[in-house]
Order: C-alpha cells, then structure tokens, then sequence
C-alpha cells in the first residue's frame, strides 16, 4: 500500500519491485538474484505463499533466510531459522523442517516496533484511573474487511454507565472509514486512522479490545489488560493462549461475537479492578521487549551456537587459555598451571556470579569460549577463538551470542569488555558486536580500552 511505501521511506528502507507472483518460481528467482547483490544479507519472508519450493530455490542459491510463521504445520522448512512468537508454539508444529533449520519459538521472540522502547521506564509502573475514567482503546487489523470495528462502537454505546475516554484506532487501508465516522459522531468515542504513536497510545490505555494477532504482544509489553476476538484462523490459538495466560478475556471467533457478550463483559472488567492489576502484571511478564534483538543477534551470529561449559572441556578450556596469541593478549600474561586451571573451572561452575559457554560451529565442533562474571548488575567478558578458527569473523559472533544470554539472565544489566590498547582485533570485534566505546580504564594497573553493552 502506498502510506506503507512512504513509511518505509521515511524509516530508511529501500524497496524493490518484484514482478512474479508472491511466493511463486519467478519470485523466488528474483529474489535470489536480488540478494546476489547483498552479500550476506538475510532474507525474512512473512506470508503463507512462502512455501518449501520458494525456500529451496532461495537456499540453493545461498543466502540466509528466516521465515516468520504462525501456523506450523506438515510443510517443510529449509530456511535457516522459523520464527513463531506465538504462545503455545513448540517443536511439534514442525515435524517436517530440515534438521539444520533452527526454531525460535515463543513470546521472548515478539518483535516490538522501536517506538515502544522509549516507553519502557513507565512499563512498570502500576496505572491507575484518572478522574476522567478509564481510557479503552479499540484496534482490530489494518483493514478490518468484516467491519469488526463496528460492532465493537455499537456495543460500547450501551455500555452502563460509560464515563470512559475511549479510542478507536483503524489502519490506512481500512475500506470503513467514512461509515464508521458517521458512526461515533455525537459520542465521546474518538476515531484515529494510520496513527504513528500506538506505543503512547497503548501506555495511556487501562482496557484494549483488540484482536488476536501482533497488536496483543505490543499491549502485554505494555501491560495493557485486553479483550480479544479473533479475526483470522491464524489468531485462533493465540487467543486461547493469551486467555489461559491471563492477561486477556478471549471473546471469540468475530462472527460469533454479540453485542450483549461485549457489554457484558465490558461491564464485569471495568468494575473489576484488582483483576485489572492482575492482568497487567501478567502481561508485562509475557513480553520483555528484547525479542528483536534476541533475533539480531542470533541471525547475525549464525551459524554459531552457545553450550554451557562442563568440567569435562577443562582440558580444552586449558589449552585454549595457554594459547600464546591468548596470554599475550591477557593482561596477566603469565602461563596458567594445570592444578590452578582444574581448581578455577571447578570453582567458577558453580559460582552464581559467574558464566561459561562454549562456542559450536554448525558441525557442533568447539571454536571458542566466552564468559560473563560480575558480583553486581555489571558483568565483565572474557572470549577467545581457537587458534585454527581465527580469521573466519567468529569474535564478534561469539560476543553477540554473550550479549543474547545477557537478555535472558536476571543476575546482570550491562556488560563491559577491557581491552589491551595494541590488541585492535579484539576492539574491532566488541565494536562490529556493537559494544560502545567507554572512556579508557585502568585494569591490574595497566590502561585498557573499555567497551560496554546495556541490556
């Protein structure tokens, strides 16, 4: 569509025309030829024509994909990775996938607009009602073909008594716009169109009625309560998910959805509000937030994989750590004795405060090390490549593998690398990872260049 053209543009992404029909032969082809163009670029197709033959032709060509699904099911997968951030997702919904695709499965997954983020310090926070009521927010799809929309403002009408502030958002290709003008005229019921500011919107909402689909993650992150119906068969399980979560009231299919059933129960939540509360801090549970770059990272580190560290790689963790290219970039350089390398592994696999991982390539071979210990919410790394995998861009892999656990681990929020100034590979990688350059430190006495990644 056109305004999703221009906001494309304006977020500074290039288009480009793909004349074959979606998913079929010829798109594949061109699409192949396309990314010929962008070495090492990925491509990530969302849509249900992206079938097994349009991702053979897509990996026999080379190139990266990820597919982002919702439905599972018997078809094959030969993309590199599948992206379901639905709840109830597992490894069943796709028995047939390739054994070298990768599944991201579940809501710590949810891909969040950038927009949401400035929000995150009033995330938490408990929000209670205003003198002017609750504020409701209505948002069902960008086009809404079934005028969903409508039955939802008529129903709203009888609510008893409404003194609520109430918001109806509908998407710019939404073919019911002038009809559902005429329908709020002489209420206190606002009607929006293709708004740019759905994350503040969502942070001023105490009840959503919305449907079953990505709208319901970016309300759980932020903590909005929400009543969902489901428009689409791909919203079914999401909807029962998300009621069973309880962070929403599942209305139903759309069809089967009444005007008495949605005042009714409009009416019971906004005079309940401790289930409100509840429902909130469920939500804000549900959805953290870090699920895009969980991706990033994991896209961008493929195809390496983290295992933790077991007393049985001591011996492998010893020799890599006796390197010389590895001593000499340590800032105690001196050689590491067997007795005290046995007796420091032993020690720190069982420290809270401290984490071990060992790096596989995609034949599950070792290629490296990384570790994250910090007694505070700051944890310091520490990584190395074995010597005949240097030279392959493994370092700032292995980083971005460190910075996904980082995302995962309560125990820290930050983490800062110190480097030795002549040791530019290693600030290359903390730089090409991501990590910002901090102002230079002191470690052992001697000066470090210091990096840091915040959670």
């Amino acid at each position: 569509p056109e305004a999703l053209g221009k906001r494309a543009l304006d977020a500074g992404i290039t288009p480009y025309s793909i004349q074959g029909e979606p998913g079929g032969i010829e798109d594949a082809q061109e699409t192949a030829a396309l990314i010929e163009r962008h070495p090492g670029a990925w491509l990530v197709v969302d849509g249900y024509q992206f079938g097994e033959p349009y991702q053979e032709i897509i990996k026999q060509s080379g190139a990266q994909m990820l597919v982002v699904d919702d439905f599972g099911g018997p078809a094959n997968y030969p993309a590199d990775f599948v992206l379901n951030q639905n709840l109830g997702a597992t490894e069943t919904w796709y028995p047939q996938k390739a054994k070298s695709t990768r599944l991201l499965l579940g809501t710590r997954y949810v891909q969040l607009r950038s927009e949401f983020f400035t929000w995150r310090h009033l995330r938490m926070r408990q929000r209670g009602v205003g003198p002017g009521g609750p504020n409701i927010l209505v948002t069902l799809g960008g086009s809404d073909p079934d005028n969903v929309t409508e039955k939802v403002i008529q129903a709203i009408k009888q609510v008893e008594p409404l003194n609520a502030v109430v918001n109806v958002v509908v998407g710019g290709s939404n073919p019911h716009w002038e009809h559902l003008r005429s329908s709020v005229e002489g209420t206190n019921i606002k009607l929006w169109q293709n708004v740019s500011d759905m994350a503040a919107r969502m942070m001023a909402t105490h009840i959503a009625i919305c449907a079953g689909g990505t709208t319901a993650w970016e309300l759980a992150y932020c903590g909005v309560p929400m009543m969902t119906i489901v428009l689409a068969d791909n919203q079914k399980s999401n909807g029962e998910q998300l009621a069973a979560a309880g962070v929403s009231i599942n209305l139903g299919w759309h069809e089967e959805v009444t005007h008495e059933l949605l005042v009714k129960q409009l009416e019971t939540l906004l005079k309940d509000a401790h289930k409100l509360v509840e429902m909130s801090a469920r939500a804000r549970k549900l959805v953290d937030g870090s699920g895009a770059l969980r991706v990033a990272c994991t896209l961008l580190a493929h195809p390496l994989t983290l295992r933790p560290a077991t007393n049985e790689d001591a011996r492998l963790l010893w020799e890599w750590v006796n390197d010389p290219t590895v001593r000499s970039s340590a800032f105690n350089s001196g050689p590491i004795p067997w007795e005290n390398h046995q007796a420091w592994l032993a020690t720190n696999l069982t420290d809270t405060h401290c984490g071990i991982w060992i790096a596989l390539n995609e034949t599950g071979r070792p290629v490296g090390q990384v570790r994250l210990e910090g007694r505070d919410d700051e944890a310091c790394v520490d990584l190395s490549v074995a010597a005949e995998f240097r030279g392959k861009g493994y370092a700032p892999k292995i980083i971005r593998l460190a910075m996904a656990q980082l995302l995962d681990d309560p125990r820290w929020n930050s983490i800062i690398a110190l480097v030795k100034p002549e040791n530019t590979a290693s600030q290359r990688a903390f730089e090409r990872a991501g990590f910002r350059r901090i102002p230079e430190e002191s470690l052992q006495g001697k000066l470090a260049v210091g990096y840091r990644f915040v959670r």
